[in-house]
């Protein structure tokens, strides 16, 4: 039940793809790891921004977004839990 709540409000690839803010990050953020829901990478994107979430500033989400591309963990999940 939550995996498909979360589906309906996840973007799709296309989306990713054609937006045109997002096309200057290129191959980056068209890892299938940083958009879907698997055990692996919604770990990891907890993890991350469980971490990211301690860092002082307004800089929380920036961190965890870097954070989840560079680690390839769902980026998505790390930016809400921060």
């Amino acid at each position: 039940m939550p995996r498909k709540l979360f589906r309906k409000y996840l973007p799709s690839h296309q989306s990713i793809r054609e937006n045109r803010y997002l096309r200057f990050c290129g191959a980056a953020l068209q890892h299938h790891n940083l958009w879907h829901l698997h055990r692996r990478s919604v770990a990891g994107g907890v993890a991350i921004g469980l971490f990211c979430g301690l860092v002082p500033g307004p800089l929380q989400m920036l961190s965890a977004a870097l954070c989840a591309i560079v680690f390839r963990v769902n980026l998505p999940v790390a930016a809400i839990v921060t």
